[in-house]
């Protein structure tokens, strides 16, 4: 019978243990990565800073289309004249729909939160729709995120045929 024997040169495993090297991150692999992810920050942070601000003027923008719709809907609905009215502080601070019919509680009513600036018709503050769905006069609302946004807005238009369109666009007012 022939038996091999394989040397091993090593003490340690001959006594059944093994040594494993060292595991782990030296100085210099954790201060590239660490500039590596403050350089990325530094690009990432501001672009979604810009799409934030974005998102919330879309959004603002986005619900006083629906309260349009939803207030045209109601006056073909009802056959009656039916409002969209500003807040008593204006249109950055909400809106409301109240019902055509006394004692009922009002269709909608919006408060507007965040730093929106939002220009609409001033004099009269509201927006009617007839009970054809047209509305009884054209209106123009500038919806602004803020001095940080730079000096882009998102406007929705309301046309006579009571039809509304939003776009994004230069500010046309001066630091609001």
């Amino acid at each position: 019978m022939v038996t091999s024997r394989i040397k091993t040169d090593n003490a340690q495993e001959r006594l059944g243990t093994r040594v494993f090297p060292q595991q782990g991150f030296t100085l210099v692999e954790l201060m590239i990565v660490v500039v590596l992810v403050s350089g990325l920050l530094g690009i990432g942070v501001p672009s979604f800073r810009d799409f934030i601000l974005n998102q919330r003027a879309k959004s603002a923008g986005t619900d006083i289309v629906i309260a349009m719709m939803t207030a045209r809907s109601e006056a073909v609905k009802r056959n009656r004249t039916v409002e969209l009215k500003a807040h008593p502080d204006g249109w950055g601070a909400g809106w409301s729909i109240p019902s055509p019919t006394p004692g009922e509680p009002d269709i909608l009513s919006h408060v507007q939160s965040g730093n929106i600036a939002i220009l609409g018709p001033a004099s009269p503050a509201k927006v009617e729709f007839s009970a054809s769905g047209r509305t009884l006069g054209a209106a123009d609302f500038e919806i602004d995120a803020g001095a940080e946004s730079g000096n882009l807005c998102r406007s929705v238009r309301l046309g006579l045929d009571g039809r509304t369109s939003f776009k994004k666009e230069e500010c046309s007012h001066a630091g609001a």
